[in-house]
């Protein structure tokens, strides 16, 4: 060793000091009973019309929240997943959506075509006053 080197440890074969330590990775595992959302859900409690493919006309459903991506309502609808519903929310023309999940009489709908982020803040504000 030379001077300075005194508190070094001694050398391994490759003249570099060894070298002794813990390596932690820590992976995420997802939950998988939570769903995964492409945008924040707001709650509401509003009633809307819902008319299923091949239904005559609309039927009333609860709207339960609303994202600029879908909706989750309660109704008395039997949908299955997969149906093609149209929405009229307020001042709106009827949005066309698919039905992407069901637990009894509730379901999660999927819009086919986003709402602007102003849309669901002006039917929010409408809703709220």
């Amino acid at each position: 060793m030379t001077s300075g080197d005194d508190n070094r440890p001694p050398d391994t074969e490759n003249g570099a000091p060894p070298l002794s330590g813990e390596l932690s990775i820590q992976v995420a595992i997802p939950d998988p009973d939570q769903k995964q959302r492409q945008s924040s859900r707001v709650p509401v409690k509003f009633d809307a019309g819902l008319r299923p493919r091949g239904g005559a006309s609309a039927v009333s459903v609860h709207i339960l929240d609303l994202s600029v991506h879908g909706f989750r309502i309660d109704s008395q609808l039997d949908l299955a997943v997969g149906t093609d519903v149209w929405l009229r929310l307020p001042g709106l023309e009827p949005c066309h959506a698919k039905v992407a999940w069901t637990e009894g009489y509730v379901a999660g709908c999927k819009f086919e075509r986003a709402l602007h982020s102003a849309v669901l803040d002006m039917i929010i504000s409408r809703m709220k006053g």
